[in-house]
């Protein structure tokens, strides 16, 4: 039994050790524990004083970050105004540079117009230098033209004269018309008479030329002889077409005659049945309707 005892009071003594062993384990980890939370206390206060300052200081810097965040602000409120003046300004100067450019345009097309005028300018001066040669050749010119003119109108002068000469050249011609007025007698030959009262015959004598530019053939021969009073003396109620004029006349005597280009002399006689008044005559010899030849004469 007190085995028993003794093996209980040695369980519990060692129980008790045990214990105490376990308690003073715990005391000296408490220990422990309160150094390390001693020494972890003064660590974190150290630390914690370390943050302070250390927020102090941020937050000192904070505030100057802000003052400097509102300076910034400030400043970039002043330089949006600025950038906003700016950009006006710049679209006032693009504006003005857009009217310069404009004027600058205008400018250059005014130069290039001046250019181009002063080449016109030039080119007139040349034009008016070619317009003097020009006009110095053409007074020459006209001044030939006139020569030309002038040997021209006496060549066009000479150039009809020979068309008119051509022309009668082709037209047969009566010369030597020769107007013989007579007296007839009972005996004896007829006498030559100038006192128109005592003329009772005329005769009228010709040559017609031979020209080899007349084509050969019948020829029809006209005689009218004008009184002074512009009748036709024995006019017949025929008449004949005076070439040339389209005007018709009666004639006073008519013939034909075959023409081979030779000359060929002619005779009429013209009787007067009527008395004649004395003043000048008038006697045409007319070949196909021309006037190929004629002569005046005068009678008291």
């Amino acid at each position: 039994m007190e085995n028993y005892r003794e093996k209980r009071l040695e369980r519990q003594l060692k129980s008790q050790q045990s214990t105490s062993i376990v308690i003073a384990v715990i005391l000296l980890l408490s220990i422990l524990g309160n150094v390390f939370l001693f020494v972890r206390n003064s660590t974190m206060n150290n630390q914690n004083e370390e943050l302070d300052r250390q927020l102090t200081a941020m937050t000192t810097e904070k505030e100057a970050v802000e003052q400097a965040n509102a300076q910034l602000k400030a400043d970039i409120n002043d330089l949006n105004n600025q950038i906003n003046v700016v950009r006006e300004s710049a679209a006032a100067l693009e504006a003005e540079i857009n009217t310069r450019d404009s004027r600058i345009a205008r400018l250059r097309n005014q130069v290039a117009e001046i250019d181009q005028l002063r080449q016109q300018v030039a080119e007139l001066e040349s034009l008016r230098e070619e317009f003097s040669r020009l006009e110095e050749e053409r007074q020459q010119l006209m001044e030939d033209l006139q020569q030309l003119n002038e040997k021209l109108a006496e060549m066009e002068t000479r150039h009809q004269a020979l068309l008119a000469r051509v022309e009668e050249a082709t037209y047969l011609k009566a010369y030597n018309v020769c107007v013989f007025n007579l007296r007839d007698r009972w005996l004896g030959r007829p006498v030559t008479m100038e006192l128109a009262r005592r003329v009772n015959r005329t005769i009228v004598s010709f040559e017609i030329n031979g020209n080899i530019l007349v084509e050969p053939g019948q020829k029809e021969i006209h005689l009218i002889l004008t009184d002074p009073a512009g009748n036709v003396v024995n006019g017949t109620q025929e008449t004949f077409m005076i070439s040339g004029s389209g005007n018709t006349s009666q004639y006073t005597k008519f013939s034909t005659i075959e023409y081979n280009r030779q000359s060929v002399p002619l005779n009429y006689t013209i009787v007067h049945e009527d008395r004649l008044d004395s003043g000048t005559f008038l006697m045409e010899v007319y070949i196909d309707g021309v006037l190929s030849g004629g002569k005046e004469f005068s009678l008291e």
